[in-house]
């Protein structure tokens, strides 16, 4: 590095060296004056944006000795003990400008300049799309008054609207809306419909096309694109962008396939409700293009992306580019002047992931983010946009959604909907886009289906200096360290900061997570993917993972309210709960900073095997597993003795046991279920860190039973019986009996929603009728526990309600009982209280009725009537126990009939 440096040399003390007689402690050392800039920041470049930029000064002069000076009325410069502040304002030019700093000192006859250029704003111009008139169109049916006229009348108190009348006729679907262009030579790519909201909004559709003008158009004679879109049946405005309408289409049909509404259609199949169709306005448009400047950028750069510059490529060249920003890029590449900062994030390769939605109906899930490649850079509204597009494969489409910075916050919607953000397509070349709305940037590149078998090539994509602002963001694959998440988080400027793990990605605000985890996220990254992925191990979706098929992440936001919650796209836990979650330590030191965040990933789960009566407890096998998993925490949940008295005693249903908790179910109670199987199949059967059974059930439920809808809790019930049956190969009708499985319901439930909830004997009778082809069930599993009393402290609900027997290991050892269990029995005001002696070797004792045999006089196992896990029970007094035997259970199914003794 080189160093300019003027001194004031002084010799002393000469005589006394020449002498070596040394100097006197009272004769005055004079130290020389200096003033030093490091030679490499005297030329300084930076954006047309405000700034305040510091640059160190090397002195040991008093201020007043130097000074500092600008030539430019946009700049004001500082001075500081060591060093310079120069405040620039904003650039509203399309040009570059430049302004001298003059540092002087007199004293010394010193003197430096600093050349500070700023650029302009985008100087290529924004070209607005153009709209390709209306001129006629015609539907298939409509509402009186209300036909297709109305969608392109600008008039938005008026719409097009199906027929809704109560008696007939009403929306048949399809419902068909053609729109004519007949003077049209333009491409048709981008197309905008504004539904009104609420009644009628368009979910699926089917897009087709003709180049011919006719006076009225049979199916025939449109060509369909091929793909399905889907609205959603929500918003009042959707933007659909398009490459598969050509050049000078005379004709476009909607073909719409499902709508808003509830639609008493007879001739729709049971439980489904296709709805009505209506819209206000319907607009078409061919995108501006900037396809005239890609040829002039290829005679400097080597592809689109303007990444890279040819070589041997000289001034005259670059200046001959079609604007100064293609310029400034051209510079900084050949000349190596490119800030590395900068560049890391404004220069990257964009990896192919699969798409959300699709997936979500394959595996049966919410859908996760589509997300998953974020940029690093921050916009505000109205800026205008360059961004550098290299090759796309060919089929693929690429587009750069902006998450507006108010997601998050109170006042606003922070979940990702369409109203979340904007997304803008991008074709090979120059695009230049007006942002809606400030925010971060995301890249959008996600191929259909199963499309990640064909390993799509990355995308490269440039946004160039002068462009945003750079942010950055923690990769764990790409930037590895915690020293490194230090660096980047310290340097970042925006509200939210962005961590992307293997599975997990955090956007989560800043501050607070400089507050929680300043230098270290390593932990927390990983423990987070692991909770991803042992969840989608025992939802069997890790097999399409690992098949490459699958490979959205699950986003997680800071919301500043709601304390935790699961949807589609995302997971959000409220900004001041962040210090509880991103240090392994801090996760580990609370049993609720595992639970509640695996209970919100299990919802996005838990689709396949949930019905309503269901949903806060069915996500809850993941988050018993998780706490399994951490080795450090017990399984939560009701104990045996409570579904004793509320099956028995309360004659209770599944769909009503217990006392309503959370959102109208007892939570605790359901979520053993689950867990019980979990705890035969899986760890007394297989190998506890590899599922296979829960895995298979769920690919069952995804498969097979599919079409039952959430809607139908009771279908869905009965499904769920036979999915297990089916992966256990066993019949397993003794454990459904004991959860109330096989009850009648007629029920009106509430959760999330309101649902009838209907279960009939011919429901259950068809059940049974479908399991009774396997074997049936012996090993009792429905008494199976992995808790003991002595794992919990008297004041745990756990600790009176976990029992005495059925241990996991007496199934998992088979144990038998060779002792003589005995009981005593004795009388109170609540009931019947029974004592047993030597029942250690059993996994739980029953109160059956005992039935005559036609021959002799040998008592049967009746029906049982009530049952226990503890050596001290209590038969309610509402229970009769006339004609009952009391039988102890052996893990293996055999009953042992108990012999009563006297107290």
């Amino acid at each position: 590095m080189k160093h300019i440096s003027y001194y004031l040399i002084t010799l002393l003390c000469v005589f006394a060296m020449v002498t070596n007689t040394g100097c006197k402690d009272d004769e005055e050392v004079i130290v020389a004056k200096q003033l030093e800039i490091d030679g490499s920041l005297l030329n300084k470049e930076l954006d047309f944006r405000s700034a305040t930029i510091t640059i160190p000064i090397n002195t040991n002069m008093r201020i007043s000795e130097w000074s500092v000076n600008s030539d430019s009325k946009w700049v004001t410069a500082f001075q500081q003990t060591d060093n310079i502040i120069l405040s620039v304002l904003d650039s509203e030019e399309q040009t570059k400008r430049t302004a001298n700093i003059t540092i002087r000192s007199e004293l010394i006859n010193v003197k430096y300049t600093i050349k500070l250029t700023q650029y302009g704003i985008n100087d290529v111009p924004v070209r607005a799309d153009t709209k390709i008139e209306i001129t006629g169109g015609w539907d298939n049916q409509h509402h009186s008054g209300n036909d297709i006229s109305k969608t392109w009348d600008k008039n938005f108190s008026t719409v097009y609207h199906s027929p809704w009348e109560t008696e007939t006729p009403t929306t048949k679907f399809p419902v068909l809306l053609d729109y004519y262009f007949s003077d049209n030579a333009k491409k048709i790519d981008r197309i905008v419909y504004y539904s009104g909201g609420g009644n009628g909004a368009m979910g699926e559709f089917q897009l087709g096309y003709s180049l011919e003008v006719k006076e009225s158009y049979e199916e025939a004679d449109f060509i369909f694109t091929g793909e399905k879109y889907d609205f959603g049946k929500s918003g009042t405005q959707h933007t659909l962008d398009t490459d598969k309408i050509p050049a000078g289409a005379k004709a476009i049909r909607f073909k719409v396939l499902s709508g808003a509404g509830d639609n008493k259609d007879p001739e729709l199949p049971e439980g489904v409700t296709a709805g009505f169709v209506s819209c206000q306005e319907m607009e078409f448009y061919e995108k501006a293009n900037y396809r005239d400047m890609n040829d002039q950028l290829l005679s400097v750069f080597t592809d689109h992306s303007c990444t890279a510059v040819l070589e041997g490529v000289t001034d005259e060249q670059i200046e001959a580019l079609p604007s100064e920003t293609f310029k400034r890029i051209a510079y900084a590449l050949r000349d190596n002047t490119y800030d590395e900062w900068e560049k890391d994030f404004r220069i990257r390769n964009y990896e192919a992931y699969s798409n959300n939605k699709y997936w979500a109906e394959q595996i049966q899930t919410k859908k996760y983010s589509d997300l998953d490649n974020p940029t690093g850079i921050y916009v505000k509204k109205d800026e205008e946009m360059i961004v550098l597009v290299g090759k796309i494969p060919a089929g693929q489409k690429v587009s750069l959604q902006c998450i507006w910075e108010h997601w998050g916050d109170n006042k606003h919607t922070y979940k990702q909907t369409s109203s979340s953000g904007d997304t803008y397509p991008l074709t090979e070349g120059v695009n230049l886009l007006t942002m809606k709305g400030p925010g971060q940037l995301f890249i959008m590149y996600n191929v259909d289906g199963e499309g990640l078998l064909s390993n799509p090539e990355p995308v490269k994509i440039h946004i160039p200096l002068g462009n945003g602002v750079v942010n950055g963001f923690f990769d764990l694959k790409e930037h590895k360290t915690d020293a490194k998440y230090a660096e980047l988080i310290s340097k970042a400027t925006h509200k939210y900061f962005c961590v992307r793990g293997e599975r997990i990605m955090f956007y989560f605000h800043r501050l607070k997570m400089l507050d929680a985890a300043p230098t270290e996220i390593l932990s927390a990254i990983h423990l987070w993917d692991d909770f991803i992925r042992w969840e989608q191990e025992m939802s069997g979706i890790e097999a399409f993972r690992q098949a490459g098929k699958y490979n959205n992440h699950m986003f997680a936001i800071s919301p500043e309210g709601s304390y935790m919650w699961a949807s589609d796209y995302q997971i959000g836990f409220v900004y001041t709960y962040l210090s509880n979650i991103l240090l392994r330590e801090n996760v580990m030191a609370v049993e609720d900073n595992a639970w509640g965040p695996a209970h919100e990933i299990g919802h996005v789960h838990q689709y396949a095997i949930n019905w309503p009566g269901s949903t806060e407890s069915s996500n809850n096998l993941f988050s018993n597993y998780i706490i399994r998993r951490l080795g450090k925490y017990y399984s939560r949940g009701r104990g045996l003795s409570y579904l004793a008295n509320t099956v028995y005693k309360d004659d209770k249903a599944w769909y009503n046991m217990g006392s309503s908790t959370h959102q109208n179910e007892d939570t605790e109670i359901h979520m053993r279920m689950n867990w019980q199987l979990w705890i035969y199949y899986e760890l007394c059967k297989g190998t506890e860190e590899t599922p296979t059974f829960w895995p298979e059930v769920f690919n069952i439920m995804r498969t097979k039973y599919r079409s039952i809808p959430e809607s139908d809790p009771g279908a869905r019930q009965m499904a769920f019986v036979k999915a297990v049956c089916e992966a256990a190969q066993e019949d397993l009708t003794e454990f459904f009996e004991t959860w109330g499985f096989f009850k009648t319901v007629n029920a009106t439930i509430e959760q999330y929603g309101t649902f009838k909830y209907t279960v009939t004997d011919q429901m259950i009778e068809d059940t049974k009728a479908e399991i009774a082809k396997y074997p049936k069930k012996a090993v009792p599993i429905q008494y199976i526990e992995d808790r003991r009393t002595s794992d919990f402290s008297s004041g745990d609900y756990r600790y009176k309600e976990v029992g005495d027997v059925g241990y996991y290991t007496q199934f998992k050892e088979n144990t038998q009982i060779t002792k003589t269990p005995t009981y005593t029995l004795s009388s109170s005001v609540q009931g019947k209280k029974i004592i047993v002696s030597n029942g250690e070797q059993a996994v739980a004792f029953e109160v059956r009725k005992q039935d005559k045999q036609a021959e002799g006089n040998e008592a049967l196992m009746g029906k049982v009537v009530f049952f226990a896990n503890s050596f001290e029970f209590l038969v309610p007094r509402n229970i009769s126990m006339s004609g009952c035997g009391i039988y102890a259970v052996q893990a293996d199914g055999e009953r042992k009939l108990m012999t009563q003794v006297k107290e």
